[in-house]
């Protein structure tokens, strides 16, 4: 809550100082055309399903129309709710156990996704943060932000490792039991169980790299949806810029995943290295308040959706008791 507030009254502060008149005038200019950006952002959202889809190959019981809307309200849960960017993993794991995967099958699905989303990442924002120092040239902060990304990269080998060779959730297992002296199975699962399916995941590595490839693809599409609303404010950057935007705004958000929806942060960020491409102050946070929109318009329809869903489950389960 505290997070919450400071970011937002972080992003106040920036509307404020850099001319909320002028911020208005570009987004009046744009008119409704801005809408355009709530229906394209099912485009990077549905190259995610895919690499979803590829780890979940052969489960009849889940099409690509299926996990598209999975993962749009996992991407809602994680962007509007004070989840820690955690709560849409769970819950899609929880959607496809109601859609009748085995729920090893389907939390192995979600974490290998997750870590390969990550890797993806890294390379996305490694990728970012070249062209940020291409762009300053001989700056000093953009080297540190290199160096400071690369030293986070045995934390993600070590995190494969854990899940592909050593059992992550046996480790868990263990570690809980010395925690609580009691036996956690009934509270987890069988922690074994899971890791096996995890390991029978990564075994297939033609799978994981076909996933990586539709994760890296949703990547650069997020990059061309950030091009798009730029071009619908009247200020279309270059590709190579839309990408250094893209990734390091999408990197300081997944840094301050306490901060809910990310408020402030996503403004900070784009104001911050905005400036790198030539966006001024009152267009960069135009961008950002078509990003809300387009996190509000699209968001909140998938999160009542799942809600609906959830609903119709409880009436059924109701009639079925009476």
């Amino acid at each position: 809550m505290l997070s919450g507030i400071a970011g937002l009254g972080l992003g106040i502060a920036l509307l404020v100082h850099s001319g909320l008149g002028d911020i208005l005038h570009i987004l009046d200019l744009a008119g409704w055309t801005l809408l355009w950006v709530v229906p394209v952002h099912i485009v990077p959202l549905a190259l995610d399903a895919a690499g979803w889809h590829t780890l979940l190959r052969g489960e009849r019981r889940v099409g690509m129309v299926f996990l598209t809307w999975a993962a749009s309200v996992r991407d809602s849960i994680n962007t509007l709710l004070p989840v820690a960017r955690i709560g849409g993993e769970m819950v899609g794991v929880r959607l496809l156990m109601l859609r009748g995967i085995a729920g090893g099958r389907a939390g192995a699905s979600v974490i290998v996704e997750i870590t390969v989303t990550l890797a993806m990442q890294f390379l996305f924002t490694l990728a970012g943060l070249i062209l940020l120092l291409y762009y300053l040239r001989d700056n000093t902060a953009a080297r540190m932000l290199i160096i400071g990304l690369l030293a986070t990269l045995p934390i993600l080998i070590v995190f494969f490792l854990l899940q592909h060779r050593w059992g992550l959730f046996q480790i868990l297992e263990r570690i809980l039991q010395a925690i609580t002296g009691r036996e956690v199975l009934a509270l987890i699962g069988d922690p074994a169980h899971l890791d096996g399916a995890i390991q029978s995941l990564y075994r297939d590595r033609t799978r994981v790299l076909v996933c990586a490839w539709w994760q890296f693809a949703g990547l650069m599409a997020g990059a061309a949806e950030l091009w798009f609303s730029l071009y619908l404010l009247g200020h279309p950057p270059s590709l190579l810029e839309a990408v250094l935007l893209e990734s390091l705004a999408q990197a300081v958000q997944s840094a301050s995943f306490i901060v809910p929806a990310g408020l402030g942060v996503q403004e900070g960020a784009f104001v911050l290295f905005g400036a790198a491409t030539g966006l001024t102050p009152d267009l960069a946070l135009a961008l950002s308040l078509t990003r809300r929109l387009r996190q509000v318009g699209y968001g909140v329809p998938m999160l009542l959706s799942w809600q609906w869903m959830e609903g119709l489950r409880l009436r059924r389960q109701a009639r079925t008791t009476e």
